[in-house]
């Protein structure tokens, strides 16, 4: 009898506990995007660059997360279709690797940037978050060091053509 009245309060228990266990939502697996040329413009170089462009909200929300690795001349590049608040910021909630990000205006020019690192927490409000200080309209997420080490500054310009997907020019 005993043993029947143990089963039968410990029942109840897992059939509340296996609701908790559906409810915690798996990582989301990596995306991939078509990648288009774009070209970063400095003041003394031109430098290709492969960018996956995210302009719907969920590839938005889902950017980088769960990338193990980028190529080297790889980013994305997130549009918005209106210009975004200065507070408007970027986290690193389940993104694997760390990258520079520049905020830019409605014409490719870099406003501000910035390098976040991985958030290592599996609990998202507990991730810092990076905020321009600027209005833009489009973001860049690139490996970090990328900037440095193409002396890629504020200022500079982003230049997409993503009707005909044209190679970048050398710059005068």
């Amino acid at each position: 009898m005993i043993r029947w009245v143990a089963l039968a309060l410990s029942f109840p228990i897992l059939v509340v506990g296996i609701p908790a266990l559906a409810v915690t939502p798996a990582p989301p697996p990596p995306q991939f995007l078509k990648a288009y040329q774009a070209c970063l413009v400095t003041e003394s170089r031109t430098i290709p660059v492969q960018l996956e462009q995210a302009t719907k909200p969920l590839e938005h929300r889902y950017g980088l997360m769960e990338r193990q690795s980028l190529p080297a001349d790889a980013g994305m590049l997130f549009v918005y279709p209106t210009e975004r608040g200065a507070n408007a910021g970027f986290w690193m909630y389940r993104t694997r690797i760390p990258l520079d990000i520049a905020w830019l205006d409605d014409k490719g020019v870099i406003l501000a940037m910035d390098t976040m690192t991985p958030c290592d927490t599996e609990s998202a409000r507990n991730c810092p978050t990076w905020s321009p200080g600027v209005r833009h309209r489009h973001v860049l997420e690139m490996n970090a060091g990328f900037f440095d080490n193409n002396h890629v500054d504020i200022g500079d310009k982003l230049v997409v053509n993503l009707n005909d997907n044209t190679p970048c020019r050398a710059a005068d």
